[in-house]
């Protein structure tokens, strides 16, 4: 696609240069510096010069339905492109989950487990379910599982994925297990980021407590906004100022409970069937508004993420190169191969809940590394 006429405001940072190694981080987060095409505009006026020849009506029925296959047979995939979602971690971040860590461990959170907290993509069984122990709908091939290393073994796992399916949890006299790739999340199809901290009903717990209680996560890995984007709201900066404020407070909750929240960015909103492509009328309600405030969301968790020193996951850059930017059909929720996320190799890496994957647990990697007493500095 080319270029939008209106894609916005240019992002404050300063854009580091290509071979800086240090430039991806949570404060130089790629999509929010990198990604200017016609899907990723940002204009605060929500233009009504939306025309026939503009990006929304060049998503054709045809490229949405090469979504549904989205494992193109001879499509070359770059491994390393597609591992640059998962950020490292600054000097301030990596301190600051150690600390968060750290009181973790005092309040006896495992740390051979993590936490979802999301909306339907969170629900979704191709989100990291098919690498359960005993699933057998993985496929990882060697230079995957590469990136998938510590450090340095932990209880003798080598990898973030034998790590968390050897997880073990104290409960009463006997020591039971509770498979973190399987384990209760705090998600929920159709929700937004105010929900996983409202209470079922009176005197109840929230979704984030329940799952809190039923994991007891050393980490979290949080993903909202695609919701939120579809939501009404009277200018971008009421949507930012209220999306802003829930996710940093799923962040405060997460830290008070000794749980290093590692968020992640949104995936850019395709065209989604049953909506206008272009408003009818300035600030309407359309296809081009809704992936105009879902980059705007996107960026605004990748700030959160900065202000905060946390990990961040570009999922939305590991999934620009993919057939319609990782998304499936329906223009909202990401894409899988035919035999299910779990798929790692070249076949499966074209889909968008195996990227997902990947970069998940790639950054789950880093962050062990990060608060490992044996991992060097």
């Amino acid at each position: 696609m080319a270029d939008a006429p209106h894609a916005g405001p240019a992002p404050t940072q300063e854009t580091p240069a290509d071979d800086d190694e240090t430039a991806h981080s949570a404060c130089n987060a790629p999509s929010v510096l990198r990604l200017h095409g016609a899907d990723d505009a940002r204009d605060p006026d929500f233009p009504s010069s939306c025309a026939p020849e503009d990006a929304w009506t060049r998503a054709t029925e045809a490229e949405q339905a090469a979504a549904a296959r989205c494992d193109v047979e001879g499509r070359p995939i770059d491994l390393a492109r597609l591992l640059e979602g998962a950020l490292s971690l600054d000097a301030d971040t990596t301190e600051h989950v150690r600390r968060v860590f750290q009181s973790g461990q005092s309040r006896g959170r495992r740390s051979d487990a993590f936490g979802l907290i999301g909306d339907s993509m969170t629900v979704a069984w191709n989100f990291l379910s098919p690498f359960a122990d005993g699933a057998g709908q993985a496929i990882v091939p060697a230079e995957v599982k590469k990136a998938l290393a510590l450090a340095s073994p932990i209880d003798e796992a080598g990898d973030v994925l034998t790590l968390f399916r050897g997880a073990r949890r104290h409960r009463g006299n006997k020591i039971v297990r509770v498979d973190p790739f399987v384990a209760p999340r705090a998600a929920k199809v159709g929700v937004r980021a105010s929900w996983p901290l409202s209470p079922r009903g009176p005197q109840e717990p929230s979704p984030l407590d329940e799952m809190v209680a039923a994991v007891s996560p050393a980490y979290a890995v949080v993903l909202y906004g695609a919701n939120d984007a579809v939501w009404h709201a009277e200018s971008l900066d009421a949507l930012v100022r209220d999306f802003s404020s829930s996710l940093s407070a799923i962040v405060d909750a997460l830290e008070s409970r000794g749980i290093v929240p590692v968020l992640t960015t949104v995936p850019k909103h395709m065209r989604a069937r049953g909506w206008p492509d272009c408003a009818q009328a300035q600030g309407g309600l359309s296809n081009e508004r809704f992936a105009v405030q879902a980059t705007t969301l996107s960026s605004a968790v990748a700030d959160v993420a900065c202000r905060r020193h946390l990990p961040l996951i570009d999922l939305r850059w590991s999934l620009d190169p993919l057939v319609y930017h990782g998304v499936g059909p329906d223009g909202i929720h990401l894409s899988a191969h035919r035999s299910g996320g779990g798929v790692l190799d070249e076949s499966g890496l074209q889909c968008g809940y195996n990227v997902r994957n990947l970069v998940t647990l790639r950054e789950l990697a880093l962050v062990v590394d990060a608060v490992s007493t044996r991992a060097k500095d």
